[in-house]
């Protein structure tokens, strides 16, 4: 336990590996970042998260619900919030087959009992009262599952790199919390390049840097896909406060998905579906050619950046089809969040192939759904650290896996921000 251990990136995989580290005895953990714990460019740096189980890969939902589980720990008292959540398609033949097998997974798990199916008006409107003013509820199906919710991402975050610093970990910001690159000698791993200039040294090194992994290590670019989605706000009265507190989440694969309010700011969060968007800057030279590749451009570094005009378009026509009493208000705190795309769905856990010493670990591809298993993804990355078959599942290896579409995001395209109008100063591809 007197190894010492480098994490790079304080967001969900980064935060969570160094508590359970913690937990397990490790007493030399430093976590390294940009900014601050919890990381403003974390995709989970956000009002709230959706809690739920519904996954048509078995493995993923055995995993979420055990995480559902550990969300009911009282540690998460105020922070996690058993609304209930309705998720629904207008028909999409994709969509429908995901929530056919989603419910087929959570039936042999056993926790079926609290899903029931939905369609029409009638029956949501039951479970959603709040939105039987919506357009064109009739075309919805889906499942409604009572014991699913959601929680306030940001300060979950916060929380869990409290208690691990209350552990002993140590956070490091700023530019000697930035990692520009690997010292290496031959195939091995001797350090972490900083931005200051300096080299952290450890026994051990964990890259959990989400969104940014491929950017920090061109050769990832194969295996990730950093791409952003788009989300606004709209102001609420206290009355409405009031009349919408404990509503249930409500997703629609076609249109996208909102939250009660924030009982503080009286917010609405509101996210449109569509594929993403992504920012082809990287490049990498590969089997004799230069490539490019998407990498983040983050609101902490381009706050004038926004959303693109499409997607506050698409966001009001969530509003105006949904939530029609809404329909006007302006859009507050619209921003892009990043995650990074693995071609299966599949996070990337383990070694890094370039280091057969097993010095480097890799634990980022969170694929759009990592935040939910916030209080147990760390255990398995930090299983995958000892060499444990937990946490060095073949579906989590470094291998040629095969792209393949997610039917949860609508559309076929990922565009490009500058084709959207973000970014316009940097040069066309």
């Amino acid at each position: 336990m007197d190894a010492s251990i480098l994490i790079i990136g304080s967001g969900t995989f980064g935060i969570s590996t160094a508590y359970h580290l913690a937990k397990r005895g490790y007493t030399q953990i430093t976590c390294i970042d940009k900014h601050p714990c919890p990381s403003l460019d974390s995709a989970a740096y956000d009002l709230n998260k959706i809690i739920r189980t519904e996954y048509d890969e078995p493995l993923y939902a055995e995993l979420a619900i055990e995480a559902l589980e550990a969300w009911r720990d009282p540690m998460w008292k105020d922070i996690f919030h058993e609304t209930g959540w309705i998720v629904t398609t207008c028909g999409d033949p994709a969509a429908a087959e995901h929530l056919r097998q989603s419910y087929e997974n959570l039936k042999r798990q056993g926790q079926a009992d609290n899903i029931d199916f939905v369609e029409g008006k009638d029956q949501i409107v039951r479970h959603v009262p709040q939105i039987a003013a919506a357009k064109g509820l009739d075309n919805w199906k889906g499942l409604w599952n009572s014991r699913a919710g959601w929680a306030h991402a940001k300060n979950a975050l916060a929380k869990l790199g409290s208690e691990a610093a209350d552990l002993g970990v140590r956070f490091i910001s700023g530019a000697e919390g930035t990692m520009t690159g690997l010292e290496t000698d031959g195939n091995k791993v001797t350090g972490i390049k900083t931005a200051s200039g300096t080299v952290l040294r450890a026994s051990r090194y964990i890259l959990a840097t989400g969104a940014a992994s491929p950017a920090i290590l061109p050769e990832l670019s194969p295996q990730l896909w950093s791409k952003c989605w788009t989300l606004a706000h709209v102001q609420l009265t206290e009355e409405e406060v009031q009349q919408y507190k404990g509503m249930p989440v409500v997703d629609n694969h076609e249109l996208g998905f909102f939250f009660e309010p924030d009982p503080v700011s009286g917010w609405i969060k509101i996210c449109n579906a569509f594929p993403g968007y992504q920012w082809r800057e990287g490049e990498y030279a590969h089997d004799g050619k230069v490539e490019k590749y998407s990498i983040p451009r983050y609101a902490s570094d381009h706050p004038e950046d926004g959303i693109p005009d499409e997607a506050a378009r698409a966001i009001n026509r969530f509003i105006d089809a949904v939530a029609p009493q809404f329909s006007g208000r302006p859009l507050l705190g619209a921003r892009i969040c990043w995650c990074t795309d693995t071609p299966d769905q599949h996070w990337l856990i383990g070694p890094h192939p370039n280091y057969p010493g097993g010095e480097l670990l890799l634990a980022t591809g969170d694929s759009g759904h990592g935040f939910k298993f916030l209080p147990t993804i760390g255990k398995y990355i930090a299983d995958a650290y000892e060499g444990k078959e937990s946490g060095l599942r073949k579906e989590w290896q470094w291998s040629e896996r095969k792209w393949h579409r997610d039917p949860t995001r609508p559309g076929d395209v990922v565009e490009d921000l500058r084709d959207v109008g973000i970014g316009k100063g940097a040069s066309k591809l």
